[in-house]
């Protein structure tokens, strides 16, 4: 019985970990609203796929690598590059709207998806810490006692699963009203979009800058 609460707890954390929005989110949505499911469904599957290398990074004894305050500098400058493209690309996208935006590789492809999806989610590497403070808390309400290989990989699929469900059901509750979504608000998610991965680039910069102006 125990066993089983330790796996909705863990399924249901992982979902509570997908609810923020963030970059994934806004692709997720972007692309089920321009009418491409099967790529939106990619892009929660990559994003999937790096939550949970990161799950197993954290719970396989690699984290202390990401302590140190240089390497988090370098992958707040490798998202930044990777959400200002992406920003810059979605914003260019919006004018076009959906007809002519619906029929871009960048959109429709599923491999595209599948790799946005993982290198958005890889470029957050604070995804580890969220691993790990949830095993903090679980062993402190007794919910788990030693955490063994067993337990970090059941907790790593109940977890992931429990993110990607989220994002799956975001993504298809979406596609469902799109059609009830006018040509000129799709305009305008993109651009909004656009401008929020820009905005997080920005503050990715930011970050970095940071430790250079520290030092």
């Amino acid at each position: 019985m125990k066993f089983l609460l330790f796996i909705i707890a863990a399924y249901v954390t992982g979902v509570l970990a997908a609810v923020p929005a963030g970059p994934v989110q806004i692709e997720v949505v972007r692309r089920t609203i321009n009418g491409h499911l099967r790529s939106s469904l990619m892009v929660v599957l990559g994003a999937m796929i790096a939550d949970i290398a990161y799950g197993a990074v954290a719970f396989f004894g690699i984290a202390p690598f990401l302590e140190d305050e240089k390497v988090m500098v370098i992958f707040s400058a490798a998202g930044a590059v990777l959400l200002g493209v992406l920003g810059v690309v979605v914003i260019r996208h919006s004018s076009a709207g959906p007809v002519s935006g619906n029929n871009s590789k960048f959109h429709k492809g599923k491999r595209w998806g599948l790799i946005g999806g993982f290198s958005l989610s890889a470029a957050n590497p604070m995804m580890i810490f969220w691993w790990l403070v949830a095993v903090k808390i679980f062993q402190d309400i007794n919910l788990i006692g030693d955490f063994g290989p067993d337990i970090a990989i059941t907790f790593l699929v109940a977890g992931g699963f429990g993110l990607a469900s989220y994002l799956i059901f975001l993504s298809l509750i979406m596609y469902m009203v799109k059609h009830f979504i006018s040509e000129n608000a799709v305009k305008r998610l993109n651009l909004v979009s656009g401008a929020v991965l820009l905005f997080i680039a920005a503050y990715f910069v930011y970050s970095s800058l940071r430790y250079f102006l520290k030092a």
